[in-house]
C-alpha cells in the first residue's frame, strides 16, 4: 500500500511540474497561456546607455511585415490625453494568433515625442509618414520643407516656424527569443554589438502556434539639436545674434524604411530661436531676441538699471537654437551637411565647416566606448558649440558636452 501512494505521490508531482513549465501540456484553461507575439521597446543607442524610452517616446506605430515584405499588421500607441501607456516601463504591444498566423515577420517601428495626429496640427514642420502603403520597401518619412526652392540659394527651407521640431525615432533592430511556451516572461534585451546600423536579417521574428514571441525593438533618434555661442575675442562687448545667419545645408529630407536617407531636395535649416545675452556683476543676463527660449536656456531676465548701454566693458555672447534631421558622416565633405554661419552686415562668411566632422569630435569624450564617427553621431542628441571670434575670422571653436563638463578646441583650419 505504502509502495502504490509513493509511486501515485511521484506521478502527480511530475504531472505537476511538466503542466507548470509547459502551457502545451495543458488540456484545459489555455487562456492563460501566453501566445502569440508580445513587442517591447527600447531606446538605449545614446550616449547615456540608458532606456529613456519611457521618458522621451510618446507615440509609436509598429508596422509588421511578411517574408515577402507584404505589411499585414499596423497598430499605434500614443500618451494623450492623462493616459500615457508608454511611460510605463516595459509597455508591451500583444498580437493574438487570431491577428497574427504563424510565419516569420519583419517588424519595423517609428516614434514621435508626442502623439503622430495632434503633430500634423501644430505649424512646426512637420515629419509625414507613408502611411497607406502595402510593401515594406515603400515607405519613407518626409520632413515638412518649401516646394520651390529658393531664388538665392537654390535649396528647400525647413519651415520651422520658431517652433523645434518634434523628435523623430526610427528602427534600428529587433531582438528576440526563440518561441517559448513557458509562463516566465524573458527581460527585455539590451541594445548590444555589433553596432551596424539596421542589419536587415536582425529585423525579424518567428511566431509559432501554441508558443509566446517576445521580441523588443530598439530604436534610434534621427532628429538632432545643436545649440551655438558666438563670442568675440577682443571687442567683448561687439557682439548680437541679430547681425548673424546661421545655417545647415544638407541633403537629408527623406528616411527609407531602412533609415537610409534618400536624396531628394537640397535642404536648408534655419534656428527656431536665437538671442543675445550679457556679462554682468549679475551674471549671465538675458538682452534681446527669443525670450522663451532664452529663459530655457538659463538666462535672467535684467532690470532696466542692470543694463548700461554706456559701458564698453561688458561682454554679450549670441546664441542660436537649430534642430535637423539624421547627418551622415563621410570621408567625401562634398557629401556632408554644411554649417554656415554668415555676417550680415558684411556679407562674409565667419565660418564654413563640415558639421559631422566637426560633432563627431565629440566621441573622444567616450573613449572607452571607442565609438565611430557615425555610431557618435546616432547616439548622441544634443551638441554645443562654442565660437570664439576675431572680427570676422573664427579663432577656435569649442565642442563641449555638459554632462561630462567635458571640451575639446578646435583651431581654425580647414575641416573635412
Amino acid at each position: 500500500m505504502n509502495r502504490f501512494l509513493h509511486k501515485l505521490t511521484n506521478a502527480a508531482i511530475i504531472c505537476s511540474s511538466l503542466v507548470a513549465s509547459s502551457c502545451s501540456m495543458m488540456t484545459e484553461d489555455l487562456d492563460d497561456c501566453p501566445t502569440g507575439l508580445y513587442v517591447r521597446y527600447v531606446y538605449d543607442y545614446n550616449t547615456m546607455r540608458a532606456d529613456m524610452f519611457k521618458d522621451h517616446v510618446g507615440h509609436v506605430t509598429l508596422y509588421i511585415y511578411d517574408e515577402n515584405g507584404h505589411k499585414v499588421a499596423e497598430r499605434s500607441v500614443s500618451n494623450i490625453d492623462g493616459n500615457s501607456p508608454l511611460a510605463n516601463y516595459g509597455y508591451t504591444m500583444h498580437f493574438s494568433p487570431g491577428e497574427l498566423a504563424p510565419g516569420r515577420y519583419r517588424l519595423q517601428a517609428i516614434g514621435l515625442q508626442n502623439d503622430w495626429n495632434n503633430a500634423q496640427t501644430t505649424s512646426r514642420a512637420k515629419y509625414n509618414r507613408v502611411s497607406e502603403h502595402t510593401e515594406a520597401t515603400d515607405f519613407n518619412i518626409t520632413l515638412d520643407h518649401s516646394e520651390q526652392p529658393d531664388e538665392l540659394t537654390g535649396r528647400h527651407n525647413v519651415d520651422h516656424h520658431s517652433l523645434p521640431l518634434d523628435t523623430l525615432w526610427h528602427t534600428l533592430k529587433v531582438m528576440s527569443y526563440d518561441p517559448m511556451d513557458s509562463r516566465n516572461i524573458p527581460d527585455m534585451h539590451r541594445t548590444s554589438a555589433p553596432y551596424s546600423i539596421y542589419p536587415m536579417e536582425e529585423q525579424y521574428v518567428t511566431v509559432t502556434d501554441d508558443h509566446a514571441t517576445y521580441a523588443t525593438v530598439s530604436l534610434i533618434r534621427d532628429t538632432k539639436h545643436l545649440n551655438i555661442t558666438l563670442r568675440q575675442l577682443n571687442n567683448k562687448a561687439d557682439m548680437q545674434h541679430s547681425r548673424y545667419e546661421v545655417t545647415i545645408d544638407d541633403d537629408n529630407a527623406i528616411l527609407a524604411h531602412d533609415n537610409s536617407i534618400v536624396p531628394h531636395h537640397p535642404l536648408r535649416y534655419t534656428p527656431f530661436a536665437g538671442w543675445t545675452t550679457r556679462f554682468s556683476n549679475n551674471g549671465l543676463e538675458y538682452e534681446s531676441g527669443d525670450l522663451t527660449r532664452a529663459l530655457n536656456a538659463g538666462a535672467k531676465i535684467p532690470t532696466r538699471s542692470d543694463i548700461d548701454e554706456n559701458d564698453p566693458s561688458r561682454e554679450r555672447t549670441a546664441h542660436f537654437n537649430i534642430m535637423y534631421n539624421r547627418v551622415m558622416y563621410d570621408s567625401d565633405p562634398n557629401k556632408c551637411a554644411i554649417l554656415r554661419i554668415r555676417n550680415k552686415e558684411t556679407g562674409e562668411d565667419v565660418a564654413t565647416i563640415n558639421l559631422p566632422y566637426i560633432l563627431a569630435q565629440g566621441r573622444t569624450a567616450y573613449e572607452y566606448y571607442n565609438y565611430s564617427p557615425q555610431e557618435y553621431l546616432d547616439r548622441e542628441h544634443d551638441y554645443h558649440l562654442d565660437f570664439i571670434l576675431k572680427g570676422d575670422t573664427w579663432e577656435y571653436v569649442t565642442v563641449m558636452i555638459d554632462i561630462l563638463s567635458w571640451s575639446k578646441r578646435i583651431q581654425n583650419v580647414v575641416i573635412k
